[in-house]
């Protein structure tokens, strides 16, 4: 299995700018930190309010990310996300509960990696850790850029 995730993590490579500073050597170090996660249509990848520990790659499928509005049961969509998409990233750095519901729309399958993982990686390849960190700085960069265009065009 160990070998299946090191070609997914290759492959993400590509498809996310969390890896785009590793060299082919350092994602092989990187590989047996992961864990695979498969969800059915209609599971809950994470639940708004819920203990975060982990960041997680959508190798393949799709997910919707929900935010509960003030009325009970109704939530609205806010992202609609497919291969590539990095999700959880706030986890790994406030402590916070989850912010958001996301539930997989089609059968999914998710690269995660824990906290404790992270920490772990961290303390074996620090040089790498600043790498990965710095590409989690770079996703949530993009996505506050993001946003901050998305709210220019409601106001």
């Amino acid at each position: 299995m160990e070998t299946k995730i090191k070609k997914i993590v290759r492959e993400l490579k590509d498809e996310t700018n969390l890896f785009h500073l590793f060299e082919e050597d350092e994602l092989e170090k990187l590989a047996p930190y992961f864990e695979r996660a498969h969800f059915g249509a209609g599971g809950k990848v994470f639940r708004e309010g819920a203990p975060a520990d982990c960041i997680a790659f959508l190798m393949s499928g799709e997910v919707e990310v929900k935010k509960q509005t003030e009325f009970q049961g109704k939530a609205i969509v806010l992202a609609r996300m497919t291969k590539g998409a990095v999700l959880g990233e706030l986890a790994l750095f406030d402590g916070q509960p989850r912010s958001a519901t996301v539930e997989a729309t089609k059968n999914t399958e998710l690269l995660v990696l824990r906290k404790s993982a992270l920490d772990a990686f961290i303390e074996d390849y620090p040089v790498l850790g600043i790498k990965i960190l710095k590409g989690i700085s770079r996703v949530l960069s993009l996505r506050l850029r993001q946003l901050e265009e998305r709210l220019v065009v409601v106001f």
